[in-house]
């Protein structure tokens, strides 16, 4: 059972540290027509959605965010990231 464990554990470790060796880095300048129609009828309005519930949930964490004093890191992990990624970000860039 200790063998199995340590093994688990070394192929766990194994599989972390190799993962981000398979990650694409580069950029695609030439983005096709379904992967730009896609971004615009798919994931925009997804985005859109995504940002009017963070909007709501910040409102409704109000009580607890202001005595807290942490109604600004709300506000940018609710709101101001959803709408950087999905309203800021070009067609281009996915």
């Amino acid at each position: 059972m200790k063998r199995m464990i340590i093994l688990l554990m070394v192929s766990l470790l194994v599989l972390f540290f190799t993962g981000p060796l398979f990650a694409k880095d580069e950029l695609r300048a030439d983005l096709s027509v379904p992967e730009v129609v896609g971004d615009v009828l798919w994931v925009r309005p997804l985005g859109v959605m995504h940002i009017a519930l963070g909007a709501t949930a910040f409102v409704i964490s109000l009580p607890v965010t202001i005595p807290l004093k942490k109604m600004e890191e709300a506000k940018e992990f609710l709101i101001t990231y959803p709408y950087s990624y999905f309203i800021k970000r070009p067609l281009r860039e996915m």
